[in-house]
Formats: C-alpha cells, structure tokens, sequence
C-alpha cells in the first residue's frame, strides 16, 4: 500500500516503524475536523500496509496537540457539535482499536483532546518539556472522546478526577511517576528513543502483539454506547451554557 499524502498529516517510515505527524504547529496542532478524517485515513493505511508493524503519532513545532480547534468547534451547536463529538471519538477509538502497537512521542502541550489522543495510545513516550492537561473544565464543558473512562485505569480514579476537576497542567516527573508516562528523555531524544523502541516492538509476532491488546483493554469506550451516548448528552448541554459560549467565543473572534 503507497503512503499517503495528507493536508495536516505528515508520514514517513523508518523501517517497519509509521511515523505519523501532525502538522498544524502554527495552532499548536489542534484538530480540526479534516485532521480527525486524516487521523483515521493513516490508521487505516497503518493497519493495512503489511511492511509496517509499529505506529509512531508525534506533532510539528512546539507541541503535540492542543486539543479540538476552538476557532471551528467553537460555532458548533445543536447537530453539529454531536456530529463533531460522534467524529472527534471515532478517531481516539480508531488509533486505540489499531491491530499494530501505536507509540505516542510527546512534547509541549498534551492537552484535551490531545491528551486523550496520547490516551488511546498504547505507549507514551515523553519529552522533559511535556506539560499534561485536561482544559476543559475551565472552559465549562468535559473532555468528551473518551479520556475519562481510559484515564482512571492508568492512574487511579482519584488522580484522574483530581485532573479533571482542576485542568492543571502535569508535567513530565509526575506524569511518570503516576504511570501516564512509559519514559522520559529529553526534547533532542524524544524521537530516536521513541522510534528506537517501536523498532524493537517491530522484532515481536505481529499476531502475539495484537493477541496482547486485545487482552489489556478488551472493552474501549464506544461512541454508540452509554458512554458516548452520555458524552453527546453532557456536551450538548456544556455547549448551551453561558459560560462555554463566552469562553469558547473568544476562539471564534481570533479567526476572523
């Protein structure tokens, strides 16, 4: 299968390694909904292309992701913000439900549905600059594509509703000693140690590395079910109130 050429993605190989970046650095790579549908095109062709055993999704310039693009989230209501949350999950669940083993190369900002992107992740692989956060809150709605339900089981229910609740920012030291972080190297190592690894998962059976995910995490949170259906509800029901429409107002005004 050829690689594929994206507007907001970019992919290279490195052996039997995928390296897929995102390439938004000018707005700190949040995600707009084409770079969700792009997201989604390289798992499959990940997943698909036999040569390749091992997924990497790192971000350009100064950070990994930032989360949803405000500036188009923003003026989302009503059908179009379910039909952007419906999407926004899909693509945390493509990645996670990926049958080869995907590696998140972390620096800057992990934030909101960044963070949940580097959830749905297999491994995180980290730079000493990472900072960690779950923004939401503070903007008056919840991180909505199923960080909340991956979250608890990496780090304990009460460390993850404390995140939740508050929006701090963790940094690299806690973010490993609390088992979000699989490894800590710094900014100039963060690739090669992350690729490095991948390229010893590469040397395992395929079918035994697959076999071994499906074991850890048998059920994901689906889209369709209880937890989606909730997810709509509440996101929905943040998207009217009067304090997510000032504060995400204020990212609509910076696009004009």
């Amino acid at each position: 299968m050829s690689k594929p050429e994206f507007t907001y993605l970019k992919t290279e190989l490195e052996g039997q390694v995928a390296v897929v970046t995102i390439n938004r650095p000018e707005v700190l790579n949040a995600c707009n909904s084409a770079t969700h549908r792009e997201m989604q095109a390289a798992m499959d062709w990940a997943e698909g292309d036999e040569s390749i055993k091992v997924v990497v999704i790192t971000g350009a310039g100064r950070a990994f992701c930032s989360g949803s693009d405000l500036r188009e989230v923003g003026q989302f209501q009503g059908a179009a913000a379910r039909s952007y949350l419906k999407l926004d999950f899909s693509t945390k669940n493509r990645i996670a439900a990926c049958a080869k083993p995907v590696i998140a190369a972390l620096h800057g900002h992990v934030a909101g549905g960044g963070f949940e992107m580097a959830l749905a992740c297999d491994i995180r692989i980290v730079a000493e600059d990472v900072q960690f956060s779950l923004p939401e809150i503070v903007l008056g709605t919840i991180p909505g594509s199923g960080g909340l339900q991956r979250l608890p089981p990496i780090v304990g229910l009460g460390v993850a509703k404390e995140w939740a609740l508050t929006g701090r920012r963790i940094g690299a030291e806690e973010a490993h000693r609390r088992g979000l972080a699989n490894a800590v190297h710094p900014l100039e190592r963060l690739m090669p140690e992350a690729i490095a690894f991948a390229q010893g998962l590469a040397e395992r059976s395929s079918m035994a590395l697959f076999l071994s995910k499906v074991a850890l995490d048998p059920n994901p949170p689906q889209p369709g079910g209880m937890v989606g259906v909730f997810h709509m509800l509440a996101s929905e029901a943040c998207h009217n109130d009067p304090t997510y429409k000032e504060r995400a107002g204020s990212y609509k005004n910076k696009a004009k």
